[in-house]
């Protein structure tokens, strides 16, 4: 996972497994939430309430990357093989149908 920094480039915050589901203790059906474990230590490194907004960007089969408008920061996700980038990106896409006004 990567994180844009105040100089213009990419902070490297490991690696770690994506998850996406509700968000934990939340009424709403609509706060679904993508997650990312730290590999090691296993502590949560993002957490990021998917938007129906049009902020994602699937990158050269193996990137998926957005703009954050709540940390004013850009996000980065690497992935090893780009099919597990399309499982994560299909999610998303799914989920951004859902939360749109007509998708439920």
């Amino acid at each position: 996972m990567f994180r844009s920094n105040d100089g213009g480039g990419w902070d490297d915050y490991g690696a770690g497994r994506v998850t996406i589901d509700h968000l934990e203790g939340s009424t709403s059906e609509k706060e679904i939430v993508l997650a990312v474990i730290d590999a090691e230590n296993k502590e949560t490194m993002l957490l990021h309430l998917i938007t129906p907004d049009d902020i994602y960007r699937r990158r050269q089969g193996t990137f998926i990357s957005w703009f954050d408008p709540e940390t004013g920061l850009s996000i980065s996700l690497s992935f090893l093989d780009a099919a597990a980038c399309s499982d994560v990106w299909d999610t998303i896409c799914q989920v951004q149908r859902k939360l749109r006004p007509d998708g439920w």
